[in-house]
Order: structure tokens, then C-alpha cells, then sequence
């Protein structure tokens, strides 16, 4: 007996014409078909789908269907200006407030942040904070990545707290730019730490170095505050980010800028009187919460000195002793001034304040000692400027901080002597009666004190540049000698016929016998080449890098890679400083609990922005971190450093955005 043959189903039917709008095949079932507008099966034979398609119900099914009218949608064009106009409004918002509701941010096209013609694109405040985290923060960390390639570099650090009183690392990078062709000092990095301990400082920073993907080993110097913590000859960080980096030579630069004030500190409470200090800290605060009293003294004022306005008295920092200059100034420059005001408040108003401020600047000793000191502070104040500088030859820092030392001490000291200031002892070489200055010899013949008093006050003075000389000379760095060698690397050291050899300090940064020959050859030949940048040192070297001989090779390329390291070295704490001045600016009592992440990645972009020399306005963003936005990519990236639990993502757009 024949078997009776069995239909199975056919893909093939769904592409046909009759059928391929409603058929489909049954789920484990080879002999059944299906139609989705009647649901119901059938066997898989194609004479029966015939016969379903002419009856009644699939007709009637199979109507309403008939009668839609397909809409052809027109083609997006694929472009960037949405990304544009978004990253823009961004920027803006991170560079300039991050606190405003981003919802109405088309507003800000009436002030060219954006283009005119994308007037109506809405940025949500979420769609905001995540541009911010995950598309323009991990870009600019990036950019800092590429430009340091495997270059050498130095680390600026330090740690301060924020409004929360969280103890909080600052970290900043300084390098060679190959690509903006010179020296960079920038943000890295903001790291939570449990505590100050060397070990958890020194964990922050290996953590950072590697979430950023930036080499330890190439790390060739830090700069730090004069903090035993920091500066410790065993277990401080210095000694311990040697042994990470297996660098024995890491170099420890203590900043000078922290070095001058305390020297300035220490000279003033050991020598001056007491009531020096008060009288400028007093002088400030009988004006800073009383408008009555200003007006009153800009009317006195204006009378006296024919309608001139007074400058206002600075105030003077308690943790800064450099920032009482501008106060002496001020105070030197109004000083018959303040005297005639103080009169008429200890008359008019019966205060002891006044009565006692009065009586100071009735003192000529106090006259005098502000005097002799004006004109110290303001030297070391343009030292201290110096330093903080990031536009200045950092190879000739430290010859002015040795002239800042001897200019001081040859204030004291007898003409004729020959001795060195920064070693030699130079007690027995005092002048007996030196030159106190031009303004205090003059007024001290004008006051006409006793001879007793006169020289009880001279005496007072010297004892005051005695000991400023002697703290700074013991808070010069430890390895002073060497990085006062660096200055043979400028440009006009660099091209003498006869300089000082390179031996000495390569050998120091422990360069070997190979390299050494080779840099011994390239200092000697570098000045048969006619250079053209001789004016920065910088742009010198900058110069000598891009150099290519007949064969188009570098052949001063070990030289310059060399003096790059060296000249990268930090000087101050200076940028650390000013990465926690921006943290309090983004993190206020309004935004206390910001998350670290949020707050890098502010920062991250608003330093960027400053490394490129833009505004948010004027700034590219590239086409490939563009595309990025609003992909799942996008919204999954975690690439910035974050060492600490961030806030809930909705808690974290609150306090980004009230």
C-alpha cells in the first residue's frame, strides 16, 4: 500500500504576492500554516490557501487593511549640528555657571554661544550632565594622554578640603606639549583620600596615574609643599613614590612660593613688634563692615588731597604673611590720612579701637618700621610672583631667587666684605650702621628720635633681614646646586663656546655611559648651527627639535629630549593652588554634595579649555567625540577617574541644576 503523501509548509510561499502579506508558518507544526489577519490555521497545502484567500472571512479580515494609506517619511540628513549646538550649550554651562536649568538654554543664542539657526534646540538637564561626564571629560583627558605620549613628566600635589571638610588630593601635570610647542602645567586629577598619611597619598596618585593610563615609571620629579608628610627622608610621599618608580633620582622641588612666606612668617614674629601687625590687621577691619566709616573717609579724604579718591586697604592674610605688601603700601601711601581719621573717631565716636590705632600711627617707630620693611616685602613679592608665573624662563628662576637672598643680605652687611651669603657664615661680616634706605633715613632725621631709640630701632631692623636671610638660605631646596644647573639650558648658556660641561648633571639624573657620550657630543656641536629663536628658551628648544639634518634626522635629538625633562621640572605649587581655588568656585554650600566625578569632570573642561586658549564659544569640538553623543556608548561611559562612590545620578542632576 502506498503511504499517503504529507504537505509540509514552504518559506518560498511568503514571497509570493498572494501571500506574503499574511502568511506565516505555525510555531512546531511543519504541516500547518497561519494567517495573521484571520488567526486561524490551515493545512499547508497550497490548494487550501487558495481557497482561504477567496473566502468570505479573509475578505472581510483583510479590508480594513486595504484601505491605510502607506506614508513615506522624508530621509533625516545625517549631520552634526545638533551635536554642535548641544556640546556648545555644554560647555557653556560647565565652563561659566554649571548651575543653571539647561531647559531655556536656546536663550543663549541671542549671545552667539550658538548658532542663530539652531535657536530651538532644548537641552535637558540630563542629557547636559551626561555630555559633560561622559563625552566632553573623557575628551580632554584624552587630549592630555596623546600630547604627553611617553614623554617625562612632573607632578604637582597637594591636598586642601572642600566645603564637606573631605580631605581632598590636587594633582596636576607638568610636561613638554610637542603639539602647542611648550611647557604645560595642568589639572589631573581631584582624588578623595581617607587620610593625610603619606600611603594614602601616595595610592591616590598610583590609582589616578592608572585609571588615566598614564606610566609611573616615566614620573622624573614631584612638586610638593614644605609638609614633613610630603618631604620625609623615609616614609614620606618623595621616598615612597621613589620606591613605585624605581626612579632613585625622582627629583623633590619644595615650593619656593610656600618657602618665602614662611621664611616671611617666622622673620616677622621672632623680630618685629607685635603691634605692627596688628595695626595693618586693625586698619582693615575698622572699614570692612561699616559703609558709614568708608564714606566718611572718602569725604575726609577728597578734602584733603583736592578731590582724589582713596584706594582701598587690602586685607591681610593670616596663613599668607607676603600678602600684607599691598597693605603696608597702601597704608604707607594714606598714612596722615588714616592718622587725622583716627583722631576723629577716638573724639567723636569714644572708641578704644580708634583711641588705640591712633596712638600707633602717632608712633614714629611704626612709621619706621613699616618703612624699612616696605621695600623687603616688595622684593620678595616680585620673587613670589616670579614663581607662581607659568610665563616666565624656568631655567632663570633660580638665579633670581639666589639675587633675591644676597640682595637682602647685602642690605646689612659691610661694603667691603667678600663672603658668600647663601654658605658662609656672615654675622662677623655686619655693617656696623648700614643704609636703612632712602625713606627711613629721611624720616628718622625728620622724626628726630633720641640716639638711644634710634639705634634700639636700627638694631630691630637688621635683626629682621639677619633672620629673613638665614630662613631662607635653611628653606632653599635640598638639591639647590642641581637645579640651579639647570639654567645652563638656556639659550644663552646653551650657545656659548665655552659653557660649563653636561657631565656632572646627567650624571646626576643617572643617564648612562652611552647616552652621556652622546650628549657630551651634541652639547659641544649644538653651537655650530645658526639658530633663530634666541630669545625664549623655550621656543629655543622647541626650535632645535624640529631641526633636521641632510639625511632628515634629528642629530641633537638626545640633547633636547634631555633638557625638555629638566626644564619640565615644577617650581612652585602654584597650579595646585589654583585647582582648589576652582573646586570652591564649583563646589559651594549650593552644591555641597557634588560627586567627585561630577566635579573632575568640570574641572577636567574647564582646564581644557584654558590649555586650548578658548572660550566656550570659540572652542571645536571634533566630529568623532560628537558622534558619540546619544550613542549607548555613550551613556555606559565611565572613563573619568573616580575614587570615591558618587551621589545617585537624579540626587547628582539636583545639585548640578537646582
Amino acid at each position: 500500500m502506498v503511504p499517503k503523501y504529507s504537505q509540509h509548509y514552504r518559506a518560498d510561499w511568503e514571497k509570493m504576492a498572494d501571500f506574503k502579506e499574511w502568511l506565516q508558518p505555525v510555531e512546531n507544526d511543519t504541516s500547518k500554516a497561519y494567517c495573521k489577519y484571520c488567526k486561524c490555521e490551515m493545512i499547508a497545502k497550497l490548494s487550501v490557501l487558495r481557497l482561504h484567500i477567496s473566502s468570505a472571512k479573509h475578505r472581510k479580515a483583510i479590508e480594513p487593511m486595504k484601505s491605510q494609506k502607506k506614508i513615506n517619511f522624508p530621509k533625516v540628513k545625517k549631520d552634526l549640528n545638533t551635536q554642535k549646538a548641544e556640546s556648545s550649550l555644554a560647555l557653556f554651562v560647565c565652563e561659566h555657571c554649571a548651575i543653571m536649568a539647561v531647559d531655556h538654554l536656546s536663550e543663549l543664542c541671542k549671545y552667539r554661544f550658538v548658532d542663530s539657526k539652531y535657536s530651538d534646540i532644548k537641552l535637558h538637564r540630563t542629557k547636559c550632565t551626561n555630555i559633560i561626564k561622559n563625552v566632553l571629560a573623557p575628551h580632554f583627558i584624552q587630549e592630555i594622554v596623546t600630547d604627553l605620549g611617553d614623554q617625562e613628566y612632573s607632578l604637582l600635589i597637594d591636598e586642601s578640603t572642600d566645603i564637606l571638610v573631605l580631605k581632598m588630593l590636587g594633582v596636576s601635570i607638568r610636561y613638554f606639549s610637542r603639539s602647542l610647542k611648550k611647557i604645560i602645567s595642568t589639572f589631573l586629577g581631584l582624588v578623595e583620600i581617607e587620610d593625610g598619611t603619606a600611603v594614602s597619598i601616595v595610592n591616590g596618585i598610583k590609582g589616578l596615574l592608572a585609571e588615566i593610563k598614564i606610566n609611573l615609571k616615566k614620573l622624573i620629579g614631584i612638586g610638593t609643599d614644605n609638609a614633613s608628610v610630603m618631604t620625609g627622608t623615609n616614609s614620606g610621599v618623595h621616598a615612597l613614590l621613589k620606591n613605585a618608580t624605581g626612579n632613585d633620582n625622582l627629583v623633590l622641588v619644595r615650593c619656593v612660593c610656600h618657602s618665602l612666606q614662611l621664611a616671611m612668617s617666622h622673620a616677622s614674629a621672632e623680630t618685629l613688634p607685635r603691634n605692627v601687625e596688628f595695626l595693618i590687621r586693625e586698619t582693615y577691619n575698622w572699614f570692612s563692615h561699616s559703609s558709614n566709616r568708608r564714606l566718611f573717609y572718602k569725604n575726609m579724604f577728597q578734602t584733603i588731597n583736592g578731590g582724589s579718591v582713596p584706594l582701598t586697604i587690602p586685607q591681610m592674610c593670616n596663613t599668607r604673611w607676603i600678602s600684607i605688601e599691598p597693605a603696608v603700601c597702601r597704608i604707607l601711601d594714606q598714612w596722615i590720612e588714616l592718622k587725622t581719621l583716627f583722631e576723629i573717631a577716638r573724639r567723636d565716636e569714644h572708641c578704644y579701637t580708634a583711641e588705640i590705632l591712633y596712638n600707633m600711627y602717632n608712633d614714629p617707630q611704626n612709621h619706621l618700621y613699616l618703612l624699612y620693611i616696605r621695600p623687603i616685602l616688595q622684593e620678595v613679592q616680585v620673587a613670589n610672583k616670579l614663581f607662581e608665573s607659568n610665563d616666565v624662563d624656568p631655567t632663570r628662576l633660580y638665579n633670581d631667587l639666589i639675587g633675591l637672598v644676597e640682595s637682602i643680605g647685602r642690605r646689612i652687611l659691610n661694603p667691603t666684605a667678600r663672603v658668600d651669603i647663601l654658605t658662609e657664615d656672615i654675622e662677623s661680616y655686619l655693617d656696623p650702621k648700614p643704609y636703612m634706605g632712602y625713606a627711613f633715613e629721611t624720616k628718622l632725621l625728620e622724626y628726630n628720635l633720641q640716639p638711644n631709640a634710634a639705634n634700639y630701632l636700627r638694631q630691630r631692623c637688621n635683626n629682621f633681614t639677619l633672620k629673613l636671610v638665614t630662613e631662607l638660605r635653611s628653606r632653599l631646596p635640598v638639591n639647590f646646586k642641581i637645579l640651579q644647573k639647570i639654567s645652563m639650558f638656556s639659550v644663552q648658556e646653551t650657545l656659548k663656546v665655552v659653557k660649563p660641561s653636561i657631565v656632572e648633571i646627567a650624571q646626576e639624573f643617572r643617564v648612562n655611559a652611552p647616552m652621556i657620550e652622546k650628549l657630551v657630543s651634541q652639547w659641544r656641536n649644538i653651537v655650530h648651527i645658526k639658530w633663530e629663536s634666541l630669545t625664549s628658551t623655550v621656543k629655543f628648544w622647541n626650535e632645535v627639535m624640529q631641526y633636521k639634518d641632510a639625511a632628515d634626522n634629528n642629530p641633537f635629538a638626545e640633547l633636547c629630549e634631555f633638557a625638555m625633562s629638566l626644564i619640565s621640572l615644577p617650581h612652585s605649587n602654584a597650579d595646585v593652588e589654583r585647582v582648589f581655588s576652582q573646586m570652591s568656585l564649583v563646589k559651594t554650600k549650593l552644591r555641597n554634595r557634588l560627586a567627585v566625578r561630577t566635579l573632575n569632570a568640570i574641572l577636567y573642561v574647564r582646564f581644557g579649555l584654558k590649555r586650548a586658549g578658548k572660550c566656550c564659544y570659540s572652542y571645536t569640538v571634533p566630529d568623532n567625540v560628537l558622534r558619540s553623543i546619544g550613542t549607548k556608548e555613550y551613556y555606559d561611559s565611565g572613563s573619568q577617574p573616580s575614587t570615591s562612590a558618587d551621589v545617585d545620578e537624579d540626587e547628582d542632576l539636583n545639585i548640578l541644576f537646582p
